[in-house]
């Protein structure tokens, strides 16, 4: 476990050392960060921290602009068949880091190691909407299988088992390139600092675990000149309090979550600081389904009727997130309008009510009291003791211990399946209902933490993306859904509103719902571009 005390002083002597040198700091950007990484490993990667750093290394066939939207990576080109499950992909020319051309070849790799199950990635589940995908990643059929083909050094053919009218979006983080020269020699150590190479702004060059990540300039990215800031540091910075501060001090360039408590302060006396944005994010919490309890609905639905979401987000979290009544976002694109639970209106004393008998329904009471143990990550050290209290006002054989962890230890244990319930938050990779909703089906393997499983919503999320007709796309998937709000194997609790912590002298930060902000589109103010200023 991390004590915030303790990480604060390790940031800080990171930090300094980080900073040493007296070089001139003007072109070195420092970005907070919400916690350390479990991987770099484009390939594996699943957490948002992580993410925002690989969009740093690496560029797919589609990148987000500074705005949020796709815009065309390593593509120079790109046509579909009519029935839109064949798309051919001319590429640019461009190089990996280490000055060796990137191919067709090697996104060709880079997409089918995501999808074998050799490599444990745990969010392999994704590429089922890949020709063969179900059985490439069952490993009833070898990884080249998968419906991804070089045809030559720069086209690139995609097969699609379903229609995907957001592929491109979809390909923004799940077509980066693997560099088979390097991964040939040093299979998965090919991430270390020492052997790496990207083909993106960035090439990863100093991790020092709970310090700072340092990227440096890639002078073979084939848009090297634009690019402001030839270094970015991020510090995984796990305590929110300490992040604002070191933005509001200068240490941090910017810092993507803040403390809820201090948004009218920070509104008050830092307004300049702060960027904000609706949120494709939604923030619940998962039973596990498979052990336990919350094996039965009733007690799933018995905790989730018991929270009071709205004192939750208006008065601990001031406004920084909503209360969530639904399991996806209202701001994601295409999701169905006007779901949410049942009892989303009923006052909290009549849904105690409900609560309580519901649980008495599934046999607990004085004589068999329910004790269970809810584990929350360092974000929730202000919400855990609220929901524990929300649960304790069910009855008084009612008890919940709460626990504490880390990131990376909270979501170890939850793939082992080892945790009762805990709390979860999900960012779709794109705008569509489904880059939620997968998580629920059957075949999702390990990122379906819940152990959740559904016939008939499964038979509804295939029924979806069969289909190219949009309203009836949004009627399945909504249909879907409505089964998640039913059986509760997450029970929905709050939607963040995207609050970013960003100094005044950054430029080209545009908060947006998806949460996309790579540093090749940042600058300083009156810095020019590594090329004009090198003119």
């Amino acid at each position: 476990m991390m004590k915030n005390l303790g990480f604060a002083g390790v940031f800080a002597a990171g930090f300094l050392a980080a900073c040493s040198g007296g070089a001139d700091d003007t072109r070195t950007l420092h970005r907070g960060s919400d916690g350390e990484p479990l991987t770099l490993d484009p390939q594996k990667t699943v957490l948002n921290i992580e993410f925002a750093i690989i969009m740093d290394m690496f560029t797919g066939l589609y990148v987000a602009n500074e705005n949020g939207d796709t815009i065309p990576g390593l593509v120079a080109g790109a046509e579909t068949s009519d029935d839109g499950l064949v798309w051919r992909f001319t590429l640019r020319e461009s190089r990996w880091s280490d000055g060796i051309p990137v191919t067709a070849h090697d996104v060709a790799a880079g997409i089918q190691r995501a999808a074998n199950p050799a490599t444990l990635n745990e969010n392999s589940s994704k590429f089922f909407i890949f020709e063969n995908g179900a059985d490439v990643i069952a490993g009833n059929l070898p990884p080249e299988a998968l419906g991804v083909e070089a045809l030559d050094d720069l086209t690139l053919e995609i097969r699609l088992a379903y229609p995907m009218p957001y592929l491109e979006g979809f390909l923004v983080n799940n077509s980066y390139p693997l560099p088979r020269h390097v991964h040939d020699i040093h299979g998965d150590a090919w991430i270390q600092p020492e052997n790496i190479v990207t083909n993106g702004p960035y090439v990863l060059s100093q991790w020092r675990t709970s310090n700072f990540i340092e990227l440096t300039a890639n002078p073979e990215f084939f848009e090297a000149g634009q690019i402001c800031f030839d270094t970015v540091y991020y510090y995984p910075v796990s305590d929110r309090v300490t992040g604002e501060r070191m933005v509001r001090t200068g240490a941090l360039d910017l810092h993507t979550v803040i403390e809820g408590s201090n948004i009218n302060m920070l509104r008050d006396q830092h307004g300049g600081l702060l960027r904000e944005s609706a949120s494709y994010t939604a923030e619940d919490i998962l039973f596990n389904t498979a052990a336990g309890p919350f094996t039965d609905v009733r007690v799933r639905q018995a905790f989730s009727m018991a929270i009071d979401r709205r004192f939750i987000a208006n008065e601990i979290l001031n406004g920084a997130s909503g209360p969530s009544f639904r399991m996806i976002s209202e701001a994601v694109p295409n999701a169905a309008p006007g779901l949410r639970l049942s009892y989303a209106d009923d006052d909290m004393e009549t849904r105690r009510e409900q609560a309580r008998a519901l649980l008495i329904d599934a046999g607990y009471g004085p004589e068999n009291p329910l004790d269970v143990v809810y584990q929350h990550t360092p974000y929730q050290q202000r919400i855990a003791p609220v929901l524990q209290q929300d649960w304790a006002l069910i009855a008084p054989w009612v008890s919940v211990d709460i626990s504490v962890g880390d990131v990376q230890f909270h979501f170890a244990a939850m793939r082992a399946g080892d945790f009762s319930f805990g709390n979860n938050g999900w960012t779709p990779e794109y705008g569509d209902p489904y880059a939620s909703l997968l998580m629920w089906e059957s075949r999702a393997g390990e990122i379906n933490y819940s152990r959740w499983t559904h016939a008939d919503y499964d038979a509804l999320i295939e029924a979806g993306l069969s289909t190219s007709d949009v309203a009836e796309r949004q009627r399945l998937f909504g249909a879907a859904e409505e089964i998640l709000l039913a059986e509760v194997p997450h029970a929905p609790l709050l939607v963040p509103v995207n609050f970013d912590l960003v100094r005044p002298d950054i430029t080209g930060w545009n908060a947006n719902p998806a949460l996309q902000n790579r540093s090749r589109w940042l600058c300083r103010e009156g810095l020019e571009p590594i090329s004009q200023a090198a003119e």
